[in-house]
């Protein structure tokens, strides 16, 4: 009788390499589950239905913050100079608001950090009322009118001041009036309470496509922010917290990074009607068809993956401190690096 070796099934192989497969993988899992919460329940301050949020409220409705962990309050304001007043005031955790603010904040020495970015242009329309078209040949037109913002101070009055002292107006001849960024803000322009409006979708489509406004500046695009602007780069959008809330909660700030995220890659991949179908229908001021076309006009300032191009935030600086006197006087002091954050999202699980 030979001494030859003992032959193990093929089948008893292939069952054992799956073992051990599983079990790696398993291991590996378990080795790369998400760390606990510092803080499960947290609120978010933000404005009303504007379209640069939109990654907030899609994140809410498809469930994915509470697939991170978190509950997940949403406070409504006005415009951002509230949503800061709330996060800083400690009411709310994060702010979704412009990257902006985080340069003003600085220059305050108030340490406000953007960690993620939702739109990557401002996707503000600067237009003329239907009723003062007839005395507005340019931006020299601009004294004497009574123009709408979101509220005073907020970030697109600050691209209204810029647009205006670019073209050499005075930034005091012309009155800025808080309209709100919903259905208010095109009452305001169809009751001629105010001769322009700058704002953003769905308001602005719903005034264009009634013939209600004319566009004098459009910034829904990079070739339209460099028109208006005068640069390609102009982050807006962004979640926004304290550089104390990111040290004590690091973990927490990694879920709402990975929430947003996930809804920014939903929208680069659903139509507008799933999109639509995705949101409260608030956002639809009463007309889905025209949520669509609006989505449809401002599809392209949304970022892909919530990532900062370090030339963005050094672009807004530049723009603004031309005219505010306080961002200017603080250039030496602003590091504009520790303004804005890409650490969270280049951690998030693809």
């Amino acid at each position: 009788m030979s001494r030859g070796r003992f032959a193990i099934p093929a089948a008893a192989v292939s069952a054992a390499r799956m073992t051990l497969l599983l079990t790696a993988l398993l291991a590996s899992a378990a080795g790369e589950a998400a760390p606990p919460l510092e803080k499960t329940h947290i609120d978010i301050a933000t404005v009303g239905a504007v379209m640069g949020y939109l990654p907030v409220d899609i994140a809410i409705s498809k469930g994915y913050f509470k697939d991170e962990g978190l509950d997940v309050e949403r406070s409504m304001f006005p415009g951002g100079p509230k949503v800061l007043q709330s996060m800083l005031g400690g009411t709310a955790d994060f702010g979704s608001s412009a990257y902006s603010n985080t340069l003003t904040m600085a220059a305050k020495n108030q340490k406000v950090v953007a960690v993620a970015l939702m739109a990557r242009y401002p996707g503000y329309v600067f237009g003329i009322s239907s009723k003062s078209a007839a005395k507005f040949k340019s931006m020299k037109d601009l004294s004497g009118m009574k123009l709408g913002v979101t509220s005073p101070g907020s970030s697109n009055n600050l691209v209204l001041d810029y647009l205006a002292s670019k073209a050499g107006v005075d930034l005091k001849s012309f009155s800025v009036i808080g309209v709100g960024a919903e259905a208010g803000a095109a009452a305001a322009v169809r009751q001629g309470q105010i001769d322009g409006l700058i704002s953003v979708d769905p308001v602005i489509t719903m005034l264009t496509d009634s013939h209600d406004l004319n566009v004098v500046a459009d910034m829904r695009t990079a070739s339209g922010v460099q028109a208006a602007l005068g640069s390609a780069q102009y982050p807006e959008a962004a979640i926004l917290t304290t550089a104390d809330f990111i040290a004590k909660n690091p973990h927490t700030v990694q879920a709402v990074v990975n929430a947003i995220v996930r809804a920014e890659k939903f929208l680069q991949t659903a139509t507008p009607d799933e999109v639509t179908d995705a949101l409260p229908t608030a956002y639809q001021l009463g007309n889905r068809q025209t949520f669509v076309a609006a989505y449809k006009n401002s599809q392209p300032i949304f970022s892909a993956d919530g990532h900062f191009d370090p030339a963005g935030p050094v672009a807004v600086f530049n723009i603004l401190s031309k005219f505010d006197k306080e961002l200017a006087d603080a250039k030496g002091r602003i590091d504009i690096p520790s303004t804005y954050t890409n650490r969270f999202v280049d951690a998030v699980r693809h």
